[in-house]
């Protein structure tokens, strides 16, 4: 399960920095959790616990984004030219976002997998 959830946040992330594919940023959480759910084979019962798991891997790097938002907030400085307080907005948004994402991913993921079995 945790092989999957990893790979589901890889995916997430690996993609960022490529600029073509910013234009499907907002589909790679789904994206990661149908191919992250696959690999772990999620079942029914899996499926939130796959979920939750991702958006906790997910937390690490959002809350470290955070942090260092609120010290540069402190510091009256940018984080890389954007208002910290719109920084933070869009971590604590961002987590509930993929693990949403990420839900119904890995749900398509099952159902394809129950329909193929």
């Amino acid at each position: 399960m945790i092989k999957g959830a990893l790979i589901s946040i890889i995916l997430v992330f690996a993609i960022l920095p490529i600029p073509i594919v910013h234009f499907f940023v907002p589909v790679m959480p789904f994206v990661g959790g149908f191919i992250g759910g696959g690999i772990a084979k999620a079942d029914k019962e899996k499926i939130i616990t796959f979920s939750l798991i991702t958006a906790g891997i997910t937390f690490i790097p959002c809350s470290l984004i955070i942090i260092y938002s609120i010290i540069q907030y402190l510091n009256e400085a940018d984080v890389m030219g954007i208002n910290p307080i719109f920084t933070i907005i869009l971590a604590l948004i961002f987590i509930p976002y993929t693990w949403f994402a990420n839900l119904i991913g890995a749900l398509i993921s099952y159902v394809a997998r129950s329909k193929s079995n």
